[in-house]
Order: C-alpha cells, then structure tokens, then sequence
C-alpha cells in the first residue's frame, strides 16, 4: 500500500503544483499591476513595488490551495481510471477508502496550513500592505492626477472631471476631508482650479466654488460658503492625524477574538469583526470539503469521464463554496449579533462535509 499511496502522492504533487503556479501567477500579475499603478501615482520605486507585492504572497497562497487541491483531486484519480488503474486496485482488493487514503492525508495537512495562513500571516500581509500605501503616500513627491479618478492625498480625497497634466490645471474639482475629528463631512467643490506639488506637501488653488461642512457638535446644521478663490495647502509629510481603526481582514485571529470579547469597538465594526473568524474557519476547510466531494465524484464516473469532465466538476464545486462562503459572510454581516453571526460563515463547510459524506456512504460502500 505504500507504493500505491506514493504513486498516487506523486501524480497528486505534479497536477497540485501546476495548478498552484498558474493560479498564482495570474492572480499574482493581477495584484502587481494595481500595487504598480499605485507606486506610478505616488513615485515609489520598484523596490517599494516589489517589498509590498510579496506582502501579498500569503493572502494569495490561501485562495489559490483550495482551488488547486480540488482541480488536482480531479485530475488525478479520473487520469487514474482512464489508464485503467483505479480498476486494478479495485480488482486487487483495495477499497476506495483505501485508495483515497494518501489523499486525505494531503487535505488535512493542507488544512492545517490554511488555518495558519489566514488566521496570522494573511492578516499581517494585509496590514503590512496598507501600512506601506500609507507610508508612501505621506512621502509623497510625485501626483499623478487621472480624470474621472479619486486620489488620496494626505487627509483629503481628490476627484476632478478633466485635467490638463501639461499646466496641472484642473476642471469639476471635488475635494473631501478624512479622518476629521472635528466634523463629520467637509466638502469643497469647484468649477476649475491648478495643483502645484512642492518637496513638502501639495498646493491647490480653487476658483469658484462652495464648501460644505457638518459639524461633529451639531449634526442637523450644514454650514456652506461660496467663494470664488480657495487656498489649500495639504502637507504630505507624515501621515494622517488621526489613528486608523484597523479592519477585520487586518487582525489576526486571536486579535478579533480578543476584540470581540473586550467590548471596545463600535457596533458598525463588530459587524465586519464578528463572521470573520468563521470565514477564515471555513475557507481552511474547503480542502476537507473538496476532498469528500471531489473523490466520490472521481471515482464513480471513473470510466466515462476525462479531464474535460474532471475540469466541469471542479469549476461546479468550486463556484458553489465560494459563493456560499461570500452568501454566508453577508448574512452574518447582515445579522449582528448572536451565534448566528459567528458560524454563518460556515454554512459552505457544513454543507460540502456532510454532501461530500452522504454522497461517499451512498456510491461508495465498500
């Protein structure tokens, strides 16, 4: 048996790992070209580009296994019972269980892996990334201004309708204050109006206009002035005042755990903070699910299917965990609080675990 689970090991590790580069590479490119853009728009150097793309590796090694794993369960054992030898070990006396063992032994160590993967390195990536955007973007010394497009500069959004890159002049000016403590929205609007960036911060001048704010203190009252010539001088030299309330994606698990029990974020945060632990649960035991579902699916159309079909159902599985991976993480967004909040996320696992066994007991008893 431990031949037969080595062969079955290596025709595993050969589909899996061409699989997994693939699958990484382009989602890899994908995450390059906006970091890169990112890096164009704020004058960071490839050396910055390529620091922060591998903070990203982790975050896509976790998507990219339960995917590969599936296609690679797939390939294997339907490779295996075109060549006829699926039906030698059946003839030879070995049960499917027997078969799929070395299989099962992958899955849980993969399991075990994406556990770690998403409970602690993805979200330190996640933030890793975030704080390097955020380091950039107060060294600023280079803004790229697209039309139609929202730029962050420091404290402020920018946003204009047309711009002339060759006299930096800009047209249908929309300017928004963050992270403002004092007021809960502070807009400024203009016809047209010319960006100057200096060593030190950026220099905008705005004609004809309105500014519009809300006061923290007095929220039923919106204070607006028109003028037709505003100055406004946005240093990009440190970062923004206010700290930053870090997302769920951000912290690892013990950390949102750990918040969660300490009471101290605000009711709209607890929404995002509470299914997310669930959801990293779950998407560490799609390679459990994939494993339970993808064999019996292998092994009873052994004879008829080919790699094409092996390709179909992996695309079928794979849609249906993953879109109900995204229904439950909504709805445990969408309910709050209680219990059903923390396991909603796990709504694909429990579904593809006892399918997958249900279906194994039912074709496969042997």
């Amino acid at each position: 048996m431990s031949i037969i689970s080595l062969y079955i090991s290596r025709n595993m590790l050969r589909f899996f790992a061409g699989v997994l580069f693939v699958f990484i590479f382009v989602v890899f490119m994908v995450q390059f070209s906006q970091i890169f853009t990112y890096a164009m728009q704020y004058g960071a150097d490839m050396l910055w580009v390529l620091g922060t793309a591998a903070w990203l590796l982790p975050d896509i090694f976790a998507l990219s296994i339960p995917i590969a794993f599936q296609i690679a369960i797939l390939m294997t054992l339907t490779s295996m019972g075109q060549n006829g030898e699926i039906m030698a070990l059946r003839a030879a006396g070995f049960s499917f269980r027997e078969i799929a063992r070395p299989i099962l032994a992958a899955a849980i160590l993969l399991c075990a892996l994406m556990l770690w993967l998403t409970g602690w390195v993805s979200p330190r990536g996640r933030l890793r990334v975030y704080e390097a955007k955020e380091d950039i973007a107060a060294k600023i010394t280079k803004v790229n201004i697209e039309p139609k497009t929202f730029i962050s500069l420091g404290d402020w959004d920018l946003f204009a309708e047309n711009v002339d890159k060759k006299t930096n002049v800009l047209e249908g000016v929309h300017l928004s204050r963050k992270n403002d403590a004092s007021a809960l929205s502070t807009k400024v609007n203009a016809a047209d109006g010319k960006i100057d960036v200096g060593g030190a911060g950026i220099n905008l001048v705005l004609n004809k206009g309105q500014l519009q704010r809300l006061d923290a203190r007095a929220e039923r009252k919106i204070i607006t002035a028109e003028f037709r010539r505003y100055n406004i001088y946005i240093p990009l030299s440190q970062k923004t005042a206010s700290k930053r309330v870090l997302r769920a994606a951000e912290l690892t698990t013990p950390q949102l755990l750990a918040a969660l029990r300490g009471g101290k974020i605000k009711a709209q945060d607890a929404k995002t903070y509470r299914p997310e632990p669930a959801y990293r649960v779950s998407m560490s035991l799609a390679v459990l699910a994939f494993f339970v579902l993808g064999c019996p699916a292998a092994f009873v159309t052994t004879k008829k299917a080919g790699r094409g079909a092996a390709m179909l159902f992996s695309i079928v599985f794979i849609f249906a965990y993953f879109g109900l991976l995204t229904v439950g993480d909504v709805l445990g967004r969408q309910l709050g609080a209680g219990a059903a909040a923390f396991c909603a996320p796990l709504l694909p696992a429990a579904l593809g675990l006892c399918g997958g066994w249900y279906w194994w007991r039912k074709k496969l008893s042997d």
